[in-house]
Formats: structure tokens, sequence, C-alpha cells
């Protein structure tokens, strides 16, 4: 009897663990790894895909051949020409490992909340793929560019820009989540990241351009694509972009700055904490950006004694006001030729004076653009690197 009774319950077990319904196999489907926007004729738009040839990234199944195909439709909505891919290509699309969606110039400029949108609802698409504007150069040609060591153009991008932010930490989080929080807060304009291709983006399509020892194209990153809304304002240095990071809590960098007639020293940061403190003087927005960091003497071209503790107060004194320089320098070239927001400032006078700020909602960029901001720098230099004596002391 107990016997019979098990036969039903197992079978009701085995329907559970049935699989997963929709599953296939890696054969069967095309990975796609980027996706590139351009403008078209009215109100058309041209979407290119890049999709990984699978075999070529295999040592052992390469056979010299290219590392991703791309294939671009002209359309009306992006729901449309995803699933038309297929006239060109002959596996179906999966964009679960998409890594990055390139945006031109003149399609950030027209707006991107039509293309977000449907990434956003879409069950297809991870949101944590990397919104990029392609500057000076076409999207296609971004998407196009191969490279000896990553050969895959998209997850290229992705590991450099990763590489930037871990190592240098001068690369604005752009994720669709990040883009589209800035698009809806109230006091901050959405930043994405820009890049370039350098050199013939003609040879970099060519698979022989990774023979090169000096690569005939190649992407860079280039700044950092400001919008007012989902409209593309302007660009950012990648200079200016490592300052915008030091105000959104860098995580860590390398800055030098001048010690003297004899050159420079290099403070490796590896602690960074910024509060912003608002308040309305005479109806004028005053915001003040404190930045305490902490970090290491890495580099010295000076003859400066590293083991005297007047050289480290010396030193700290510099960082200080080299910081407090080029934000407030970084700061007015916002204020002054874009007029938007971008560092939030107006989301934190919306959380520390509301009854003050909801009278500016609507017009916080004008606002903006008089406000009296500045920056005050806490630098604490912790120690040196191995040796404290350096054989430049022994020059002079």
């Amino acid at each position: 009897m107990r016997r019979v009774t098990l036969i039903p319950i197992s079978l009701i077990i085995l329907l559970c663990l049935s699989g997963c319904w929709d599953r296939k196999e890696i054969n069967e489907v095309t990975l796609v790894t980027g996706l590139a926007l351009e403008a078209g004729e009215g109100d058309t738009f041209s979407l290119t895909i890049e999709g990984i040839n699978a075999s070529e990234l295999d040592p052992s199944m390469s056979e010299g051949l290219t590392p991703s195909i791309t294939y671009e439709l002209k359309g009306l909505t992006m729901a449309e020409l995803l699933t038309k891919m297929n006239m060109g290509i002959t596996r179906e699309l999966n964009f679960s490992h998409a890594r990055t969606l390139i945006v031109d110039e003149q399609v950030a400029k027209q707006g991107l909340s039509k293309f977000l949108q449907f990434l956003e609802k879409s069950g297809q698409f991870r949101n944590d793929f990397q919104i990029i504007v392609a500057r000076g150069v076409s999207a296609s040609d971004v998407i196009t560019t191969t490279y000896p060591i990553q050969k895959v153009p998209s997850l290229k991008i992705y590991e450099q820009i990763t590489t930037i932010e871990e190592n240098w930490g001068g690369y604005p989080q752009t994720a669709l989540p990040d883009f589209i929080f800035s698009l809806t807060a109230v006091g901050k304009e959405p930043v994405a990241a820009a890049v370039t291709v350098t050199g013939n983006p003609d040879k970099g399509s060519n698979i022989e351009n990774n023979k090169e020892l000096d690569l005939r194209a190649l992407i860079e990153f280039d700044g950092m694509a400001l919008f007012e809304d989902d409209q593309l304002k302007g660009f950012l240095s990648v200079e200016e972009t490592r300052n915008y990071m030091w105000i959104q809590d860098i995580d860590q960098t390398t800055t030098s700055a001048r010690c003297g007639e004899d050159g420079f020293f290099a403070m490796e940061i590896f602690n960074s904490h910024t509060k912003i403190d608002t308040e309305f003087v005479d109806l004028v927005p005053k915001i003040n950006v404190q930045i305490v960091v902490e970090g290491d003497i890495h580099d010295n071209q000076c003859p400066d004694s590293l083991d005297d503790i007047k050289t480290y107060e010396k030193y700290q004194k510099l960082m200080k006001e080299h910081l407090e320089t080029k934000l407030e320098t970084t700061i007015a070239v916002v204020q002054e030729d874009y007029g938007i927001d971008i560092f939030g400032f107006g989301e934190q006078l919306r959380k520390q004076h509301y009854q003050q700020f909801k009278k500016h909602i609507k017009d916080w960029n004008e606002e903006f653009k008089r406000a009296d901001i500045s920056v005050k720098a806490s630098v604490y230099l912790r120690r040196d690197g191995m040796r404290t004596k350096s054989f430049i002391e022994q020059l002079d």
C-alpha cells in the first residue's frame, strides 16, 4: 500500500523538475554583446547589432575568422527591428549578454527616452549594460573596431571601462538604471561615458588590424557626455570627467600636483569621501563641497626628503590647493557653458531645504547657473612607498 502511494507522489515531483520551458542550446542562438544606434532619414533610425562568433573565441576551434559579426537594419522602433534581424542572421538572437549600447551624437541630441523605455521594459535584456556616446565617430564604427586581446569590440569596451573605474576612477557608471534614475530625479541631470576611435575606423573592422604592433584603429575612452533631460548638450574631457567623479565619491585614483620648480609628485588615493552642504543665502543657492582624501605618495620628482614630516605637510597643502582649484574650475565650466546640474547639487538641496527648493523644482538649472559653489579639500598623506630615501636627494 505504501509503495502504491509513493508512485503518484513521485510523478508529481518529476513534473516539478521538468526543467526550463524556454531552454535553448548554445549552438542554436547568437549571443548579442552590443548595439549601436544611429540617425536615419525622417523618423527612421539605424540599429546595428554585434553578435559573437563563439568558435573564434576558443583557441582549439579558431580558424582565424572574424570573432564577431554585425548586422544593420533601418526602421521606426527597436521592437520591430530586433525581431527582423533574422533577415540577415541565421540563429535566434539572445540579448542577455549585451554589454554596451553605443549611441551616436545625432541620436543623443534628439533624445534617448524612446529607445530606453523599450530596453527597460523588455525581458530580453539585463539592465547592467553601459550607455555610451560615440564622440566624433559613428556608433557602428565603435562596435566594429577589433582588438587583438579582447577580440569582441563590445566586450573589449566593457572590460576597458571596468578597469578604468577600478584603477583610475575616472569612469562614470552609466548602466541603464543609473541613467534612468538621473533622468527622473529632481535636481540632477544624466551623464554617459563617451568613447572615440583613434586612427582609421575603416581599418579597425578588418581582423588584419590585430596583426599590427601599432594598431591602425583603437577604441579609446574620451570623457563624458552631458544631458539635459534625455538630450545631449555637450562633453567634458577625460580629466574633467575625473573631476566630476571626485564629487561623486571616487573609489580610488592617482593624481599629480606640482611640488616645486623641479617637477611633480603623485598621490595614490585609496579613500575618498565627499559631503555636500547646501543653503540659500539672500535667495541664492550656496553649496559647499567638502572632500576628504587619504593616500600615499606614489611618485616624487622633487628632492624633498620623504622621512621629514614637513615634506608631508607641504605636499598635503599643495594637493589640497590643487584639488580645490581643478574641481571648482570644472564646476564653473559646467555652470557657464552648459547650465545643467549633473552633480546632483539640486538633489541635495531638495533633501536639506525642501521648502525653499520646491519653489525652483521646474527651473532648478537656472538657479544652478547662479549658485555660489565652493570646494574645500582635506588631504591626508599616510605613507611613502618602499623607500623613504630617494637618490634624487643626493643629486643636490
